[in-house]
């Protein structure tokens, strides 16, 4: 069970991560909060873009934020790593652990995502794809696992083919799923592959099958079935659409971020770009990243839907966890990015959870609470100053 082997490691290989030293490939999994700090230097493969024009912020602190109960809790919270709060282009808040700072790199794992959604929203404008295409139309050579599905439905985590992280992570390494579980890591670049092991993001898409019996991956449960490839795949249908390289349409993406540092992409091994997990920058350029999302005109169309929403508070779509409080995504390890455009505020947390369990309910509910009360107090004030 690899959950056994981790908790082994860390006992092992703690007094190195306090040393300062960079993980390498084979263990920065198992120093998961000094990895995250590090991955675009163990990486295999990776694309860096230095912004042509950098987008301004301005401090403009806001004191009565320090008052707020969650953030108190929040910062005391011995995972968390930094927090970047904007309203429009000024940071109004701005916290950073002792071993971390303004200028330090960081992976952003999952809150990638949302990049797929900034792409869609060209490709849309452009004419050239819809949400209800299904993916056959733009991939011909899509395998079992998608093929019939839409390209909403594989940004809307709502295809039954046969890998689900929610579990595959604890699944023994001999069993069909801890064995795909291996080959979507290979596939990442996360762990160490001989030549003859080496497999492309869509060489893995292809290999996966229906998980319902009757050969259909058709999602009537109502639950999500998440899996990083399903926006990669959502990647792979916007650059047919498209006709243009994805990684060549993600690095515009990049440039418009408009970093003050650079901005790393970690990619596949012939490579093509990790849309679901690969973002590397600071926490200030996180937020500009945030900054896409909130000031995105097709993201403000896509509205929360009661009834269609995985608990009673959210939903997921389009690559986005949707809320009455606005949309953003989480991320492996403790990252989150939040947008409302109705405040105007961007909250932007990277976060190194250490320990076995990479997604703890209590520190992601701890980020939860720290967001709601953030935008309830700037819609508040809003509302006082129409």
């Amino acid at each position: 069970m690899k959950i056994i082997s981790i908790c082994t490691a860390l006992l092992l290989l703690s007094s190195a991560s306090e040393g300062g030293n960079i993980p390498t490939l084979a263990n920065w999994q198992s120093q998961r909060d000094e990895g995250l700090k590090h991955l675009e230097q163990i990486i295999p493969d990776v694309m860096s873009v230095n912004a042509r024009v950098v987008t301004p912020l301005t401090e403009t602190y806001n004191s009565k934020l320090n008052s707020l109960q969650s953030l108190k809790t929040l910062t005391a919270d011995k995972d968390l790593e930094a927090v970047v709060i904007l309203r429009g282009n000024n940071i109004v808040y701005e916290y950073y652990d002792d071993d971390f700072g303004p200028s330090y790199l960081h992976s952003a794992q999952s809150t990638t995502k949302p990049i797929s959604v900034l792409l869609l929203a060209k490709a849309i404008k452009a004419g050239k794809i819809s949400t209800e295409d299904k993916l056959e139309k733009h991939i011909p050579e899509i395998g079992s696992g998608f093929r019939g599905r839409t390209l909403k439905d594989v940004m809307s985590m709502n295809v039954l083919h046969e890998f689900n992280e929610d579990v595959a992570y604890t699944a023994a390494d001999d069993s069909r799923l801890g064995q795909l579980r291996i080959r979507d890591e290979i596939s990442f670049g996360y762990i160490p592959a001989k030549a003859n092991q080496l497999i492309t993001r869509r060489e893995f898409a292809q290999q996966l099958k229906p998980l319902n019996k009757n050969g259909s991956n058709e999602n009537k449960s109502g639950n999500l079935y998440y899996a990083t490839i399903n926006t990669e795949v959502a990647g792979w249908a916007l650059e047919r659409a498209m006709g243009k390289p994805l990684s060549l349409q993600v690095r515009e993406i990049m440039h418009e971020i408009g970093g003050e540092n650079t901005v790393h992409m970690t990619l596949d091994h012939v490579g093509t770009p990790m849309i679901g997990a690969g973002l590397v920058f600071t926490a200030r350029d996180f937020a500009r990243y945030g900054m896409l999302l909130r000031d995105s005109e097709y993201i403000q169309t896509i509205k929360y839907i009661p009834g269609t929403h995985v608990s009673e508070s959210e939903t997921y779509s389009h690559s986005l966890e949707i809320s009455d409080y606005g949309y953003g995504h989480g991320g492996w390890g403790g990252q989150y990015i939040f947008a409302d455009p109705e405040s105007d505020i961007v909250v932007a947390i990277f976060g190194g959870i250490k320990g076995p369990d990479p997604i703890k309910a209590e520190y992601f509910s701890k980020v939860g609470e720290s967001i709601e009360e953030v935008v309830s107090y700037y819609r508040n004030i809003s509302k006082a100053n129409p």
